[in-house]
């Protein structure tokens, strides 16, 4: 075989090479870890947290998985996915107590935090502020009722808020009321504003 041959032989498995790792990084998000799939939440909150949609990004979406009168949710407007989910509320206060678990786009990590004492009497809502456990850059601020959860992860450069999403008068009529989980990466510029 001819040099020249084999020289274009080398640098044609060497582009196929190129090629393949640029296409292999092209499935991973910012942090290097594989991207993450749509059908995959990327906030995972306790172990009695019940995905109900992933990723929607519209009402139609909450209406084809089943969800009734989406149109009465309040939806911050203009997000641009989110996942619908309910608690186990009284399991979840109890894994706040004793160290949450999270899931983080894919990798597990628990939480520390501690009560905030706000008033003197047990009206069932509280509040706990702290951080997961070897990540730097976190914060965590959740406040619980008897089925409410409000708060917000702080996980790097991505902030997650979790909110109730049914009106007051659908949300007591319910034993676990639907709620959203949203990142920052998901949000447009500008503040949001609850859909009419």
């Amino acid at each position: 075989m001819k040099q020249s041959h084999v020289g274009g032989i080398a640098l044609l498995v060497c582009l196929i090479v190129v090629v393949a790792i640029a296409l292999g990084s092209g499935a991973q998000d910012g942090t290097g870890s594989p991207g993450a799939d749509d059908n995959t939440p990327p906030l995972v909150i306790g172990d009695t947290m019940t995905v109900l949609v992933t990723g929607a990004a519209s009402l139609s979406d909450l209406a084809a998985a089943g969800i009734p009168a989406p149109e009465e949710l309040q939806i911050p407007k203009g997000i641009k996915r989110y996942d619908v989910v309910t608690f186990d509320h009284a399991a979840l206060s109890r894994e706040i107590r004793d160290g949450l678990p999270l899931s983080i786009h894919g990798t597990a990590y628990r939480t520390e935090q501690h009560g905030m004492n706000f008033e003197q009497i047990d009206d069932g809502i509280n509040t706990y502020e702290g951080t997961i456990v070897g990540v730097d850059e976190s914060d965590i601020l959740l406040t619980t009722g008897n089925n409410a959860l409000v708060g917000s992860i702080v996980f790097g450069n991505e902030t997650f808020w979790i909110i109730p999403v049914e009106p007051r008068a659908r949300a007591e009529q319910s034993a676990s009321p639907l709620h959203v989980i949203y990142s920052s990466k998901d949000v447009p510029a500008g503040p949001l504003v609850p859909i009419d």
